[in-house]
């Protein structure tokens, strides 16, 4: 073999060399869709499931107690009307404090028992009302200030959570507290907690 054949010869071996070992460094991905409904444990975070389930249970127990019945009795059989302030978080974690209070807002809506407020929307309302009154919009079609609904109750709540380990087994406790109070006298109306306990284990590593 010639010396520049041999030299085309190494250098083709290099750069296949170099291409295997770039491939076999390089991460492999797969990706497939999961059932949206089922509870899947990822690691030891509160998590979709957990917000999911917290505000299921307890919106379906606020609404099967007796304040409901209570209000409608003395108001000609109307429906509440009800704003949800955000969830406060107490825990020593990141928790996604929103999707819980969604969750809390869409178990409300879809009952169909309660009239809800939009607390989140009300600056753009109220930015929407002064753009129609402004002339800028046909008077015929303008909405008017002052016919907002206002609230009879206010749902607030937090979370908390304690942690307790050992070796490889730990163990987490978050704990929802929800309490329904009237705008109008400012008694609390209904209050209640719900405990999502769950426990990991992990072998041959401290937490």
């Amino acid at each position: 073999m010639s010396r520049l054949k041999s030299m085309i010869f190494r250098r083709i071996c290099l750069v296949a060399t170099v291409a295997l070992a770039a491939s076999a460094c390089t991460p492999s991905f797969q990706g497939e869709y999961a059932d949206p409904g089922k509870a899947e444990i990822v690691d030891d975070k509160w998590n979709e499931t957990d917000a999911r389930k917290t505000a299921e249970h307890m919106i379906k127990g606020m609404l099967e107690k007796p304040w409901l019945e209570g209000y409608k009795s003395g108001h000609r059989n109307a429906k509440p009307v009800v704003v949800v302030m955000d969830v406060e978080n107490r825990t020593d974690e990141h928790l996604d404090v929103k999707q819980l209070t969604d969750y809390i807002q869409d178990e409300l809506i879809n009952s169909a028992k309660v009239r809800f407020v939009n607390k989140e929307a009300r600056q753009k309302i109220l930015d929407e009302l002064k753009y129609q009154q402004s002339g800028a919009v046909n008077k015929a079609t303008a909405k008017k200030e002052g016919r907002a609904i206002g609230a009879d109750f206010i749902l607030s709540g937090n979370i908390t959570s304690s942690v307790h380990q050992m070796d490889g087994l730990k163990t987490v406790d978050y704990q929802t507290n929800l309490t329904l109070t009237s705008i109008e006298t400012q008694e609390i109306e209904w209050s209640t907690k719900y405990e999502v306990k769950k426990r990991f284990k992990r072998s041959g590593a401290s937490w």
